[in-house]
């Protein structure tokens, strides 16, 4: 997403559905920004679903529950859209790494890492890097 198109929709909610919606706006665009925030994580997703297939073929099947990756779906909390990305081991004590996205911004905060929603590079290799390190200490 590009620095215009985020402006073009912040104005066209402005003027334009926030009017219109009155009192029903805010639940409208916390529910848009979801959806909108599924869409970038979308490889994500396909990349956990990759790591715990990889770890199943290596963990007993009774111990499956007790290891691998997951990230949570995604709520709201006042005018954030929240998530977490936890890590099991059968080594370590689960890490859970909270997920961050104020609403009608590009700005994603994975742990005390902050980068661009649009920069869908940036987010897989953050989340790669937080998975293995867990994994490999």
């Amino acid at each position: 997403m590009t620095t215009k198109s985020v402006l073009g929709r912040k104005l066209i909610w402005k003027y334009l559905w926030e009017p219109l919606l009155g009192p029903l706006s805010s639940p409208v665009r916390g529910h848009i920004a979801k959806q909108e925030v599924d869409q970038s994580f979308a490889h994500i997703h396909q990349f956990v679903a990759e790591c715990n297939d990889s770890i199943a073929r290596y963990v007993p099947r009774g111990l499956l529950n007790s290891t691998g990756v997951s990230l949570a779906a995604w709520s709201r909390e006042g005018e954030e859209i929240i998530s977490t990305l936890s890590l099991r081991s059968l080594k370590k004590r689960e890490m859970t790494i909270p997920i961050r996205i104020t609403v009608g911004t590009e700005q994603v905060k994975i742990g005390d890492e902050s980068m661009s929603l649009s920069d869908s590079e940036k987010l897989l290799n953050s989340i790669s890097r937080k998975v293995s390190q867990f994994f490999s200490m």
